[in-house]
């Protein structure tokens, strides 16, 4: 399933779940800091085939998708990708991927990666009870942001504040349809495999 292994002598590990249509360097700072802030051994890149928060299936391939995520963490010791909901296909739950590393993984500690935006939203995901039964969440908030924290029994997180970069991925799908460049955006490699197959220009 994954395309970099995960040392047994990690027990502290981060997932970092998303659509990454492209991935960007906002991705890479939010999960080096990560690493730093949290003390996190490893963070798994774990890209959806659909997520259930998004009403449209990703803009390319997964293949594309899969091959720029490892352009981006080239080099980056702790940072790893994972085909699980890749593979698995159709919509992806939280429940299911998190069930899965647990298995995979039965000693190590499970965090999983979220924006604040989302966290306050977390009362609609699928099976909420049983997913905060197993992880807790690394919450990232702009510095000063007046975060609602939702009532769920059970709920375990840390707060993360950082002034996060402003990239995003639709942004980078409108400078590229718009035939603008997207320098400086996402990692030069990533940048260079976009321009050389033409992706999302008609985005």
């Amino acid at each position: 399933m994954q395309t970099k292994s995960i040392s047994i002598h990690s027990t502290r590990i981060a997932l970092y779940g998303g659509v990454f249509d492209p991935v960007h360097n906002a991705h890479l700072e939010l999960a080096r800091h990560s690493l730093c802030h949290s003390a996190m051994d490893r963070v798994v890149f774990i890209p959806a085939a659909q997520s259930p928060l998004k009403s449209h299936v990703p803009y390319v391939t997964d293949m594309d998708r899969l091959e720029m995520l490892n352009l981006a963490i080239a080099g980056e010791s702790r940072f790893c990708v994972d085909r699980y909901e890749i593979e698995k296909g159709g919509v992806s739950y939280s429940l299911d991927t998190v069930r899965y590393f647990e298995r995979l993984y039965p000693k190590a500690d499970l965090y999983w990666i979220i924006g604040a935006d989302q966290f306050e939203r977390l009362a609609v995901w699928q099976r909420i009870d049983e997913l905060v039964a197993i992880i807790r969440f690394l919450v990232f908030a702009r510095s000063g942001y007046q975060m609602v924290i939702p009532s769920i029994s059970g709920l375990r997180f840390e707060r993360i504040e950082r002034s996060l970069m402003s990239e995003s991925s639709s942004h980078i799908r409108a400078q590229l349809a718009g035939g603008r460049s997207i320098c400086g955006l996402v990692p030069e490699a990533v940048e260079a495999f976009i321009l050389a197959h033409e992706l999302y220009k008609n985005s």
